[in-house]
C-alpha cells in the first residue's frame, strides 16, 4: 500500500510559520502537534521567510 501525502495550501503554509515564529516551543514540538515532519516545518520557514525578505526590499 502506498504512503498517502498530506498537501497544505499556501495560507496554511504563511499561517503555520507565523505561528512557530510566535511560540516559545521548539520546531520539533510544534512538529509533533500539527503531526507535520519537522522537515517540512524546516522548508516552510526557509520558504515563507525568503519570500518576507523580498517584499522588504
Amino acid at each position: 500500500m502506498g504512503e498517502h501525502r498530506q498537501r497544505y495550501n499556501e495560507e496554511f503554509k504563511k499561517q503555520t510559520v507565523q505561528f512557530i515564529q510566535e511560540q516559545t516551543k521548539t520546531v520539533g514540538d510544534l512538529a509533533e502537534e500539527l503531526n507535520i515532519p519537522k522537515s517540512t516545518l524546516h522548508q516552510w520557514m526557509s520558504q515563507y521567510r525568503e519570500l518576507k525578505n523580498e517584499l522588504k526590499s
